[in-house]
């Protein structure tokens, strides 16, 4: 063996990362702005009323696209009618299947067009219990806030069962598909309706 001098070169050569493209987080201001424009006149009002306000829910009380669909009046209404201001919402109607508290912020925009779709459903006896009673604006306190209009029938919007990690929950596909739609039509391509500004 020769007394060969051996130079070594250490290099730091990190794995190239993998970017992750993310949602579009839009301000509030912007936000807003697009709710406003979901109000056009080739949708029927009361269609208009409930995009804008599952809309808002999202955003203003982070609420999933699950967590949206299955939310009931009972969870956002005191029984005189009055809007709650942290709402308990029951496990079923979860994502994690967990039960959990949720605010409802008092947000003027936001208030406003809950307490205008509870009035809408009200006037177009949308989901009205049936014995007549008061309580709860006369709303059953078991339909769900945000309803489907399939082929003119206000109905509960469906879930779908899904598996995964060996754990099974439901998720709202329908719910999820349109409030993406929603920030597409609008112009917001890369949004989620799951993602806020922190």
């Amino acid at each position: 063996m020769t007394d060969e001098k051996i130079d070594f070169n250490w290099r730091w050569n990190p794995p190239s990362l993998r970017t992750v493209k993310q949602p579009e987080t839009l301000t509030p201001d912007e936000f807003l702005d697009m709710v406003e424009r979901v109000d056009n006149e080739g949708v029927d009002p009361l269609i208009d009323l409930r995009n804008q306000c599952m809309l808002l829910t999202t955003y203003f009380s982070c609420f999933r696209a699950v967590e949206v669909s299955q939310w009931k009046v009972k969870e956002a209404l005191y029984p005189d009618g009055s809007l709650m201001f942290v709402t308990r919402l029951r496990k079923e109607g979860t994502k994690g299947n967990y039960p959990a508290i949720a605010h409802i912020p008092n947000v003027r925009e936001y208030r406003e067009h809950l307490e205008k779709w509870f009035d809408a459903r009200v006037k177009h006896r949308i989901g009205l219990e049936k014995k007549g009673a008061s309580e709860y604006r006369g709303l059953d306190p078991e339909s769900h806030v945000f309803l489907s209009n399939w082929r003119g029938m206000w109905q509960p919007f469906s879930l779908t069962r899904k598996v995964s990690k060996g754990k099974e929950y439901m998720v709202a596909t329908a719910v999820q598909n349109l409030l993406t739609k929603l920030y597409k039509n609008y112009g917001y391509n890369n949004s989620s309706s799951t993602r806020w500004p922190s």
